[in-house]
């Protein structure tokens, strides 16, 4: 935990207790212990908030404080915005309202930090440059220009002196959260201290310019092969940590509904082909955009899409995606068991009352029952998935919170280009692909030898935490003596893959010999090439009836 240093984060703390004291959180200040201070800054303090504010419910006085309190906090009010699992709805909703828009620093502030990263005086780089911002927000501000070779560009600049502020609010967030992991079991199980090293990593990667570049080129290049999707160029001559120069994108924001009928847009194809783009990222790429909102998809000529904004980016490994498709998969087949393995795994370890949780899951599971893929209500199925760990006193995983989030946003933004636009419907294809490729024999093969190794590891080391379970209610470890009938299974498995390769072999053998001209024929057939196929199929037979034979006395 950093301490504090110096008079500047006394003074920043004094600053952020007085807000809080004027939105009404005293009993949030006195559960940390800092009642004497508040009531002294209280006594201090000459402001008041209208009555008609006073009167506001908690969620939106908090709204307003985070506002108040600046950058970090506005940035924390968003990235808890897309923890349903934490939150209630009401409270993300209004989070979610939180504005990073503030008022613009005048040009000549940000020109001594521009020039120091460009490395030279800008008339050396660009021929013309708009002083009047394009956006502004609370890390950055943008502007147009045009380079010397004639491109047009923004830029994104950093504001001087945003560093050093987000640093003191991020050491005393680190006491806040330290007093509620000591004081309140309720909040211990939610690691306070843990979810404020992600966000920490995520403002540090925000503040980075050149990882958001990054960023966008390695989307660019997975959607390479998609035609109608353009991902504004980065000029990496000029970008680096606090400058980020890319491309102009001139075009028709898809948020002004006007002006997209006026030009004649076809907003279903557009809501689809958006859906489509960021499903093919999160699914195929792992790797997406993580805030699609209509603010962020600028409508081209030819009805092309540019995405732009790349700071809130979210990352799913294959283990991720491939529970996220198993977790779909039970849903759809009514299968408890399965949903409820996967929010297991999610748990990161804490004891979970397993019956009473494939209870709960079971009951929610109901309203699916029957619901075909394309129709699934995903960002529902998510957001019940997070109340039920809520009840059990769990967080998800943040990237699967990041998803939950974009689901959400993404579901809000086709539905405001055309009310029956359906969120699963471009996912589909690709959750039966990656179904497909999930059970493919390749990859069964595979996790049967991975599970023999596991097992094998389990009898030599039965100690080891590999060989620990942290579920209530689960299976013991296993019996050394099945260890036989298992690897037996496996090499029973492994010779019918072989076999049926062979099979498969003969038959392409038998149907190039049966075209040789050469040696009797029997119906315009090679006889030799008519022998193997017989044989193939004969063997082929014989293979299938004696493991039906065999499934049959199993049972």
């Amino acid at each position: 935990m950093a301490p504090l240093q110096g008079l500047r984060d006394f003074r920043r703390l004094k600053e952020l207790l007085g807000i809080l004291i004027i939105y009404g959180f005293d009993d949030l200040l006195q559960w940390m212990g800092l009642g004497r201070q508040a009531a002294l800054i209280n006594r201090l303090l000459r402001r008041r908030l209208p009555a008609d504010v006073q009167r506001l419910p908690p969620q939106a006085r908090a709204r307003m404080a985070m506002e108040e309190m600046g950058p970090t906090f506005v940035k924390l009010g968003q990235i808890l915005a897309t923890r349903v699992d934490l939150l209630p709805p009401e409270w993300i909703t209004e989070l979610e309202k939180l504005q990073s828009r503030v008022a613009a620093v005048p040009f000549s502030d940000l020109l001594p930090g521009l020039e120091a990263s460009l490395g030279r005086p800008v008339t050396e780089v660009f021929s013309e440059l708009d002083e009047h911002p394009l956006g502004s927000a609370s890390m950055a501000q943008v502007h147009r220009a045009r380079l010397k070779s004639g491109e047009r560009v923004v830029l994104k600049i950093r504001r001087p002196g945003i560093r050093a502020i987000i640093e003191a609010d991020m050491r005393l967030l680190e006491q806040v959260a330290a007093v509620a992991e000591s004081q309140s079991p309720d909040w211990r199980r939610f690691q306070p201290v843990a979810l404020l090293r992600e966000f920490q990593r995520s403002l540090s990667r925000e503040l980075d310019f050149a990882v958001e570049a990054r960023a966008a080129e390695r989307i660019a290049n997975n959607l390479a092969d998609w035609d109608y999707m353009v991902i504004p160029k980065v000029y990496w001559d000029y970008t680096c940590e606090d400058l980020n120069v890319q491309e102009a994108m001139n075009g028709t924001q898809a948020s002004d509904l006007a002006e997209l009928d006026r030009l004649g847009v076809d907003r279903l194809r557009l809501a689809r082909r958006g859906a489509a783009v960021v499903w093919k990222m999160m699914l195929e790429d792992g790797f997406f955009h993580a805030d699609p909102h209509p603010g962020n998809f600028i409508i081209l000529p030819d009805e092309r899409i540019a995405l732009i904004d790349f700071g809130m980016v979210g990352r799913l490994s294959a283990q991720r995606r491939d529970q996220l498709v198993r977790l779909v998969r039970g849903i759809l087949l009514q299968e408890p068991e399965i949903t409820t393995h996967v929010l297991v795994e999610w748990s990161a370890g804490y004891v979970l009352q397993r019956e009473a949780l494939n209870s709960e899951v079971a009951a929610f599971m109901e309203r699916f029952d029957g619901v075909p893929l394309d129709q699934l209500d995903i960002a529902g199925v998510l957001q019940d998935v997070a109340a039920i760990l809520r009840h059990h006193a769990v967080s998800l995983p943040a990237d699967i919170a990041l998803i939950v989030k974009a689901c959400l946003t993404l579901e809000g933004f086709g539905r405001s280009l055309a009310p029956n636009f359906q969120l699963m419907t471009e996912a589909a294809p690709l959750l039966k692909k990656t179904l497909r490729g999930r059970y493919a024999p390749q990859k069964l093969a595979r996790a049967m030898r991975i599970r023999a190794l596991d097992m094998v590891e389990r009898v030599y080391n039965p100690n080891s935490s590999a060989a620990q379970s942290h579920l209530s209610g689960s299976a013991p470890p296993i019996n050394p003596m099945d260890m036989e009938r298992w690897i037996g299974r496996l090499e029973r498995a492994s010779a019918r893959q072989t076999t049926a390769l062979l099979i498969t072999a003969m038959y392409v053998v038998g149907g190039l010999l049966s075209l040789l001209p050469q040696g009797p024929h029997v119906m315009g057939m090679n006889l030799l090439g008519i022998l193997f196929i017989f044989s193939a199929s004969v063997y082929g037979f014989w293979l299938w009836l004696s493991q039906w034979w065999t499934l049959r006395g199993r049972d």
